[in-house]
């Protein structure tokens, strides 16, 4: 361990509980990118906090700053196509969001839920299911992954809200300087609108803080949709390449008329295996 890095992280474990930070090689295998080779190094982390509560997370990124030390922040770290929780520089101290995994909320009413980064599609789910709500909600094609993560990494699900950040709506973000800001609505202390309404007053900074670095979100409003009367998948095979430019005019027309709502996928054979 580098003597730069070891005064952080007797600070570090101070903050947290006392099982939350992870040093060891064998504790720090599980961050490491699932498909690198046992002795690759480029990507490994220094230490892991698994901190429970914003003040937490707080108090971790001030350390960080005191120490000029990398962070490297994920929800569920489940990626694993792209790396999975490995950071991007090597020595950074992994700030794992797992065991921030509450559903924080959920309003039939006006259709939304609000989460903590840990919470995976399995929980969201099973969360409206205990609550015997009647709703759903748009998921990716992982379920394990974190719902706040895919949002912010410009992730895809496949329901009408599946565009992109779509259903997202108010953030809180501990900023790079530790202080806490809430987006839209949420500016205002006890507003209702918040997870409601996507605007605020003034400019809109929630596109800030997806695919970048400004900030570590730890609560995000998800857009739920009622449960639908019927509901009707559809499989559509195509064997010659030549026919994919009239299927995709015909999505395009279905889809700008509304008689698709939904976000339509095209893949090959060997993905679809």
């Amino acid at each position: 361990m580098s003597t730069t890095v070891a005064p952080a992280l007797e600070e570090l474990a101070n903050a947290v509980d006392a099982d939350a930070l992870l040093t060891s090689e064998e504790d720090l295998r599980e961050f490491r990118d699932p498909f690198a080779f046992a002795t690759w190094d480029d990507y490994t982390a220094s230490a892991v906090v698994l901190q429970e509560t914003v003040e937490q997370v707080q108090e971790i990124v001030r350390i960080a700053n005191r120490h000029k030390l990398p962070l490297w922040t994920n929800g569920a770290g489940r990626n694993n196509g792209y790396g999975g929780p490995a950071p991007r520089v090597k020595g950074s101290v992994i700030v794992s969001l797992r065991r921030m995994n509450h559903v924080l909320e959920i309003n039939e009413d006006c259709a939304y839920a609000v989460v903590e980064p840990g919470v995976r599609w399995f929980d969201l789910y099973e969360a409206i299911q205990a609550g015997g709500h009647r709703l759903m909600l748009s998921i990716a094609d992982v379920g394990w992954g974190s719902v706040m993560g895919n949002t912010l990494d410009h992730g895809v699900t496949y329901m009408p809200y599946g565009v992109d950040m779509g259903m997202q709506c108010g953030m809180e973000v501990v900023l790079p300087d530790g202080e806490l800001m809430r987006t839209g609505m949420g500016a205002m202390e006890g507003n209702r609108a918040w997870h409601v309404y996507k605007r605020g007053l003034g400019p809109t900074p929630d596109q800030l803080f997806m695919q970048s670095n400004f900030g570590i979100v730890t609560k995000m409003g998800v857009w739920l949709m009622p449960y639908p009367e019927v509901y009707m998948p559809l499989w559509l095979r195509v064997w010659r390449d030549d026919d994919l430019g009239p299927v995709l005019d015909t999505l395009r027309t279905l889809m700008l008329d509304g008689t698709i709502r939904m976000v339509p996928q095209v893949i090959n054979t060997v993905l679809l295996g």
